[in-house]
């Protein structure tokens, strides 16, 4: 069909009309017709099916769903269990009139493509014309868009969208943060993401669009657990962004929240979200999900790997000032921080603890490169400061690595980890939340040097780990994870093993507790005391399934040095073992491997918005350069003048001014104007 423009819907007299032909009856299955019932194009409206009364036939929500569902599609795509489990949940409750659909995943689940998937066979069916997408950051709405579909200066398109039938599938999901239109009209099939705080800077141009397109549009409420920031609070307790969401749900189709923890980042209970006892502790509340993707079905499904943490002890002294009961006024206690969590900040900014972690995420890294050179690593640091200073100990410590850094949420961040993503890196050092739905699985390194122990948070944060990535062979995905030794930790190590065991067996109930105890006693005022010091001590290493002790760690990182082995200690010691061969006799030394070359960069695809915004500086710099070539230079007295007038003739070439050139089309169109205009 040639002209979308056409009219789309039946109008309120056409659907009368229809209605009264058919005598309330279904047409297909002869039932009464409800509220719910569908106004059907008997030739599709996509495939040039006039909007008319005779092209008309009114259908129950069922007949109209089974109907899309016997076209036929030559897909590529091969859905996990738990995007196939999303599109049927989704489906089965738009059918049961339910009006939202929550769905908790781990990281590496897949779930960007379980909603894209989702939403091209909503549009296929007839449900929705347009799929909304909110996320947390710029960084994941950039690789919204461009992973699903992106469009080269030469027309050629590229992303995950050509996994399925070219004939009718979900089209651009264009990054937006406040400008308009967010979809365009003639373009049904389509969608848009921004962040949650575009949605609150630009609150009236999204709830006008949702109001417009109301019962049409599919809506996204991905990472759901960071909907909203803390300065976004309103007086009844959520957040602005929350309550936007909600709005905006109001007039959805249907709306899928996809979060990667029962709660949210501040530890409320989600937006749109239901809560019910636990039934193996009746005093805890557990999210209602309609569909789940957990470690253990990365690890049964073998799209996550497996894992090897390295926790590291800590030695921490304790001053307290003008404690009566010590002769000299003060006492002094010292205590392992694997007893004692408690003071983990202070304990994590002494460098005489912070930086050995620094460094064995160093050795791991080089370690996996002996693999592959594109391997790389991830460390989450408290603060910007912190994360400041790791990078400065890596660049003089190691100024032959690589290393970025990414600590601001919205600014600089995106290009920061794009950078990281698409050029040769060594180590990316960044802070809490920072990499929220960061795609890289050439990570194959985590350190973890923040002080937040939440599972949640934990479980985002390895994540980035996890992924399995199809380029190296599969014995070589394993994740090293590099952390202090406090309680809270031992804690998530015992999460990860238990769903690690889940996934293994495949059990079918895979319900595993993610929070994390709350203290229960209030702050009591004591004498004034501080960390004095804190000190890293030995290392210890747990995998999935095995663990040792910080001797014979130590013992297996010397033979490990000795033969130049790429392994981590836990693989090298099954392999040692598995050969007979005691931990303290010395194995052979192996072939040595040769270093692959690094893998060649290319310049990573950019957003419709980048583009536009390449062509725009191509433009202004092309009239400038005009102006140049006659002696006009910005020293010239009247350059301002004689710039504006060069623009303006561009501008009335092109007909549209650089604001109006919102399209790569109208940005193309005023670039070339340039050559007829400044003649």
């Amino acid at each position: 069909m040639s002209e979308f423009a056409t009219q789309r819907f039946f109008d309120s007299r056409q659907r009368q009309l229809i209605y009264e032909q058919a005598e309330g009856l279904c047409q297909r299955c002869g039932i009464e017709l409800g509220e719910s019932w569908h106004a059907d194009h008997r030739i599709p409206w996509a495939e040039g099916g006039p909007t008319t009364v005779e092209n008309g036939q009114a259908l129950c929500e069922g007949c109209n769903l089974r109907k899309g569902q016997q076209m036929q599609y030559t897909d590529n795509f091969v859905p996990r269990p738990f995007q196939r489990e999303v599109s049927t949940v989704v489906l089965d409750r738009i059918t049961a009139g339910k009006d939202r659909t929550i769905v908790l995943a781990s990281p590496g689940s897949g779930k960007t493509l379980a909603y894209q998937s989702l939403a091209t066979r909503l549009i296929r069916e007839g449900l929705v014309d347009y799929v909304a997408v909110f996320v947390p950051r710029v960084a994941l709405a950039q690789q919204c868009e461009i992973s699903w579909m992106h469009k080269a200066p030469n027309g050629a398109i590229g992303g995950l969208c050509l996994l399925f039938d070219s004939t009718k599938r979900l089209g651009m999901i264009r990054h937006k943060i406040s400008d308009p239109p967010l979809t365009h009209p003639n373009e049904p099939g389509s969608g848009f993401v921004a962040t949650y705080s575009a949605l609150v800077s630009s609150e009236r141009l999204f709830v006008e669009w949702a109001r417009k397109h109301e019962g049409r549009f599919l809506l996204i409420a991905d990472e759901a657990q960071f909907c909203g920031a803390a300065g976004d609070r309103e007086d009844g307790g959520g957040t602005k962004a929350g309550g936007l969401v909600e709005r905006v749900h109001s007039f959805a189709r249907h709306t899928l929240l996809l979060t990667g923890t029962p709660y949210r980042a501040d530890n409320q209970p989600l937006i749109l979200a239901d809560y019910e006892p636990d039934p193996t502790d009746p005093r805890r509340m557990t999210l209602v999900r309609d569909a789940e993707a957990t470690y253990a079905d990365g690890i049964a499904e073998g799209y996550l790997r497996r894992f090897e943490m390295h926790l590291t002890e800590a030695r921490v002294t304790r001053r307290t000032l003008g404690d009566p009961a010590a002769p000299n006024g003060d006492s002094i206690l010292e205590y392992n921080l694997s007893d004692d969590g408690s003071e983990l900040v202070p304990v994590l900014r002494d460098e005489k603890t912070w930086q050995p972690l620094v460094d064995r995420v160093v050795r791991a890294v080089k370690d996996k490169q002996k693999f592959n050179r594109a391997y790389r690593g991830l460390i989450s640091c408290m603060g910007q400061n912190e994360a400041k200073k790791v990078q400065r100990y890596l660049s003089e410590r190691y100024p032959d690595l690589r290393v970025g850094l990414a600590i601001s949420s919205d600014a600089g961040a995106p290009q920061e980890l794009a950078n990281f993503k698409h050029k040769p890196m060594d180590i990316l050092v960044t802070v809490r939340m920072a990499f929220i739905g960061y795609d890289c699985p050439e990570i194959t390194v985590v350190g973890v040097l923040t002080h937040y122990r939440d599972g949640g948070h934990l479980m985002q944060l390895v994540g980035r780990g996890l992924r399995v990535w199809n380029k190296m062979p599969p014995r070589e995905q394993s994740c090293v994870i590099v952390a202090p030794d406090d309680p809270k930790m031992q804690g998530f190590l015992a999460l990860l093993r238990d769903e690690n065991e889940q996934g293994l067996k495949l059990l079918a109930e895979r319900e595993v507790s993610e929070e994390e105890e709350k203290e229960d006693s209030e702050p009591v005022q004591e004498a004034l005391s501080f960390v004095e010091a804190a000190v890293a001590t030995t290392t210890r290493a747990a995998g999935n399934e095995s663990e040792m002790d910080a001797d014979e760690l130590q013992l297996v990182e010397y033979i490990k040095s000795a033969v130049d082995s790429a392994e981590t200690p836990l693989k090298l010691k099954d392999v040692v073992e598995l050969a007979g061969i005691m931990l303290k006799a010395a194995p052979s030394v192996p072939e040595q491997r040769t270093e692959p070359d690094a893998p060649p960069t290319y310049e990573p695809p950019k957003t419709e918005r980048e583009q536009i915004a390449a062509i725009k500086a191509q433009t202004a710099e092309a009239i400038k350069q005009h102006l140049y070539q006659r002696g006009v230079t910005p020293e010239s007295p009247g350059y301002q003048e004689a710039l504006m007038q060069a623009t303006k003739r561009v501008n009335d070439a092109a007909g549209y001014n650089a604001q109006q050139a919102n399209t790569l089309e109208k940005a193309n169109r005023r670039l070339r104007a340039v050559l007829s205009a400044l003649k």
